[in-house]
């Protein structure tokens, strides 16, 4: 029998990073499925560094806004946050590595996915102040905050999109770069995975 997948999920190539949202907001079972996916990714030796703050009530998410980089503005309409921390020495360090940041990143993969599966838009930033969210956020010293992710329900409406679109050209983020430029065949610079 024959079970090759011959096409990518739609929930790779639709996903997008949109700033512009309903009012929306998402269910108690709906964050309750969004961290059990974080919870199910894998990580090195199972040590499962990745630890959350989940914000739904806006005044608490306005307060942490404050911490925001002024780019980041968008954020304040997003129907909730969560922010990742992790301690560096509860996961591997290998020859200078330090595996918590894969590890992490890994399970705020799956926690995006499982949201664009359920029409639910994310994005993420690293523009933040640290220290300052920390603070806010009462998160040990020891802890580093890894990333922060807005997210909701996608607006709609004519003006959003056409924002989105046009952002989407400006900074082009439907480019991606080809297959010959990123895959080698056995050795680094070897034949190009497009030439086999």
């Amino acid at each position: 029998m024959d079970n090759e997948i011959t096409s990518l999920a739609m929930e790779i190539t639709e996903r997008k990073s949109v700033v512009n949202w309903t009012l929306q907001t998402v269910s108690d079972e709906a964050w309750r499925l969004l961290l059990e996916a974080a919870r199910q990714a894998p990580s090195s030796w199972n040590h499962q560094p990745a630890r959350y703050i989940l914000l739904k009530e806006k005044n608490r998410m306005k307060q942490l806004c404050s911490a925001f980089h002024r780019t980041n503005k968008w954020a304040e309409k997003a129907a909730g946050f969560v922010v990742q921390a992790a301690n560096p020495d509860d996961d591997d360090r290998v020859s200078g590595k330090d595996y918590y940041l894969y590890d992490c990143g890994l399970a705020m993969m799956s926690l995006v996915y499982q949201a664009q599966i359920m029409g639910i838009s994310c994005r993420q930033m690293i523009g933040w102040d640290e220290k300052e969210v920390k603070n806010l956020l009462q998160v040990p010293e020891s802890y580093r905050i890894v990333v922060i992710t807005a997210f909701g329900y996608p607006s709609s409406s004519v003006f959003s999109t056409g924002m989105e679109a046009a952002k989407r050209r400006l900074t082009q983020q439907d480019k991606r770069y080809k297959p010959e430029h990123i895959a080698f065949w056995h050795t680094w610079g070897g034949e190009s995975f497009e030439n086999c």
